[in-house]
């Protein structure tokens, strides 16, 4: 978990650089295309992997969650099957 926060950072931190470098050259350079277009490319790709990101994070989240309750549900149910268990065994104790 943590090194999903710590590499969604990352890219944040990676998406913000390149627009800021992107803007500061079509601002002061807007002729070069040749830089332009390319940082343009990379940005559009920088913010689609950090939407992915987003995604693998909320489907790990929800499947986590999931797991936990399939979990207490497992502990439940074997608790259950020891009790009747028991009670069977008490039950042909009584034949």
């Amino acid at each position: 978990m943590l090194e999903m926060i710590k590499r969604k950072a990352g890219m944040n931190v990676l998406y913000w650089r390149l627009k800021n470098s992107l803007d500061e050259i079509k601002t002061k350079h807007p002729e070069r295309l040749d830089l332009i277009k390319p940082m343009e490319i990379s940005l559009t790709e920088v913010s689609e992997c950090i939407e992915y990101l987003n995604f693998c994070d909320k489907v790990t989240r929800s499947t986590n969650s999931r797991n936990h309750d399939l979990e207490l549900e497992n502990l439940k149910l074997k608790q259950e099957n020891v009790s009747l268990t028991k009670h069977v065994e008490n039950l042909l104790q009584g034949l």
